[in-house]
């Protein structure tokens, strides 16, 4: 069995990147074939991924505080089931970061008033999707669990090492 491992810096990087290409290229190409730039759907999105972060922040404590501070078990299935929710948070709070600050960028110098109004939700969509991929590297964080050595370090020692 694989060891999972926790998501990198170029991994994320990586996410973001291709989220903003594809966010800065969606109006132009659109226009072009459709002859309009798709709206970006009111405050919704922006409220839904804050939603998720929420969410998703909430369980991060919560896990950090059962596993860490409060020493529980959690069984095999339900340790890879928060895990899995982490890596599909860190994933798709990366691609809408990128994908929506992408779009925020297309409209940045326009003078028009739909214009302004596709920035401005577009980066409070991009802000809340980075709150979710923060929250989602930190739930990710939260299920590492501790090494052997990292408990035999931290444990105090029994034995005075001062002489008698």
């Amino acid at each position: 069995m694989r060891k999972v491992r926790r998501s990198t810096p170029l991994y994320v990087a990586g996410l973001v990147a291709s989220g903003l290409v594809v966010g800065r290229l969606l109006p132009p190409l659109t226009v072009r074939l459709d002859g309009t730039s798709p709206p970006v759907p009111g405050w919704a999105a922006a409220i839904v991924l804050l939603c998720g972060a929420i969410a998703v922040g909430a369980l991060a404590w919560g896990t950090w505080q059962n596993l860490h501070r409060d020493k529980r078990v959690y069984s095999a299935e339900h340790a890879i089931r928060i895990l899995a929710l982490a890596k599909a948070a860190v994933l798709v709070g990366g691609v809408f970061t990128g994908g929506y600050a992408g779009y925020a960028l297309a409209y940045l110098g326009s003078s028009t008033e739909l214009g302004e109004l596709r920035l401005w939700r577009s980066a409070a969509a991009a802000g809340a999707a980075l709150l979710l991929l923060i929250a989602a590297l930190v739930l990710e964080w939260t299920c590492r669990l501790p090494s052997d050595d990292d408990e035999e370090k931290s444990a105090p020692s029994d034995a005075d090492p001062s002489p008698a």
